[in-house]
């Protein structure tokens, strides 16, 4: 979205050299150095064979902006700027539908072989949604969608919000038919999987940025909501060295407590622990595996965010 208005306001050369510095250094801090560092220690303190080696991790997806960036920024240089108002929210989500269509031929037609062809986790996400979604940011920002949105009428957005609510619900159902299990319930996982990401994803994108701009916007923001903001590129770079260093630190607790640990050597770095009965491995108590996620999830939130803070400094990011 803020592209075109980057690219106005740096010119080609300034704007390219931003964007390999901020995005292809973060790249390269995490697969050449954090992410290594991170898999020493994890693969360490499980006691599996320690190597190096290059580890793109979450960062794959800054790979992937960098190149659909640099792609812009050369087909800018010669492409008449696309001016258009923002469709309706309904013609979007017919949009959506259509993206569907796309999204589910590629994941029934590419071989799996080629799913992750140039380091893309899933081209059908890449063809389905972030191909496409990176494209339709570019012509909003130039065209200034964000007024639209803001000013949506009542009914589209309480239209949006059921849409998402109905998805939610959808997505439970599928779940819950098996996991609960709740009976009478038949919906082909597979199918929606392979149909709902890119018909979800508009309303969802649309709800968001509506509710946020009436609840969160404050002007001007609090310190909190500023810092966060600006952290928030160093934290998705550096979040899972965060919450891996909790992790084993509940699993010493476990540890320490007498539980028996097991790692499984077909499933790198899945803990388990051994039924008494048995003897073979079997998956953690519910409670254990409740009162990780909830260790795990505040103390990395309450050390990644001040964490980005400080190494936001460092010039690459």
């Amino acid at each position: 979205y803020f592209c075109p208005k980057s690219m106005g306001r740096k010119g080609f050369r300034r704007f390219v050299e931003d964007k390999l510095v901020r995005l292809g250094g973060g790249f390269l801090l995490y697969s050449l150095l954090l992410g290594p560092i991170m898999n020493l220690y994890c693969f360490a303190y499980s006691g599996y064979p320690i190597t190096y080696r290059f580890y793109t991790g979450p960062t794959w997806f800054i790979l992937w902006l960098l190149n659909f960036t640099m792609i812009y920024a050369v087909i800018a240089q010669f492409a008449a700027p696309v001016k258009m108002n923002m469709p309706h929210p309904v013609i979007l989500l017919l949009f959506g539908a259509f993206l569907s269509a796309a999204f589910y031929g590629v994941a029934v037609g590419v071989p799996p072989e080629w799913m992750s062809f140039g380091n893309m986790v899933q081209w059908r996400y890449g063809i389905g949604l972030y191909i496409p979604f990176f494209t339709a940011g570019i012509v909003a920002g130039r065209n200034d969608w964000m007024k639209s949105v803001e000013e949506m009428e009542t009914w589209c957005v309480w239209m949006l919000r059921t849409i998402v609510v109905g998805f939610w619900l959808l997505i439970f159902l599928e779940f819950g038919q098996y996991q609960i299990p709740i009976p009478g319930i038949n919906i082909d996982g597979d199918a929606l999987g392979n149909l709902l990401p890119p018909i979800y994803a508009v309303p969802m994108t649309l709800a968001l940025i509506q509710l946020f701009h009436q609840y969160f916007n404050g002007t001007p923001p609090s310190k909190i909501a500023k810092s966060a903001g600006a952290a928030a590129y160093t934290v998705y770079i550096i979040h899972t060295v965060v919450y891996n260093v909790w992790i084993i630190a509940f699993i010493a607790i476990l540890k320490a407590a007498g539980v028996t640990i097991f790692w499984s050597q077909e499933k790198t770095l899945m803990y388990l622990t051994v039924d008494p009965a048995t003897g073979e491995p079997t998956m953690l108590p519910d409670g254990y595996i409740w009162a990780g996620w909830l260790w795990t999830f505040i103390l990395s939130q309450l050390t990644v965010w001040p964490l980005a803070h400080y190494m936001r400094q460092l010039p690459v990011l």
